[in-house]
């Protein structure tokens, strides 16, 4: 299986279906009701002449461990959810390969919450790791 580039609209719908395949994202994610933004900023060379406004976003619709769609987004700032989360091209790479907790990220400001309540997405820190291992499926 080849792997689909990271951020683009085809990785997004698979990155929903592996969240609906992720059992363990179901369990921990009981409770969370609210559509997801993941910004990416700091685009490299190639992917920015692919999106010239250098900020692209993806919302997953997420509510009670499951994933009812994505969103993609050309330009994140028309992008609107309860949460929103904002790192660089490079910093959600380190995500996606393992090299960087989610949760370390926003504690480094590498992963910023730029909308939604910080003590709402603590709580479900176990489900946030859950999502990146989702993810690094979406990505193999």
């Amino acid at each position: 299986m080849s792997a689909v580039e990271f951020p683009s609209k085809e990785w997004a719908e698979i990155f929903c279906k592996k969240i609906n395949e992720n059992s363990n994202y179901k369990n921990a994610a009981r409770g969370w009701e609210w559509p997801l933004v993941f910004k990416v900023t700091q685009l490299p060379d190639d992917l920015l002449r692919k999106y010239p406004s250098g900020n692209i976003g993806i919302k997953a619709n997420l509510s009670e461990g499951q994933c009812y769609g994505v969103e993609f987004y050309e330009d994140a700032s028309n992008a609107t959810a309860d949460f929103i989360l904002s790192a660089s091209f490079e910093s959600w790479m380190k995500i996606l390969r393992g090299e960087l907790n989610p949760v370390t990220a926003i504690l480094q400001g590498k992963l910023k919450l730029e909308k939604g309540s910080m003590t709402t997405l603590m709580r479900y820190t176990t489900a946030a790791v859950e999502l990146v291992k989702s993810a690094q499926e979406a990505s193999k």
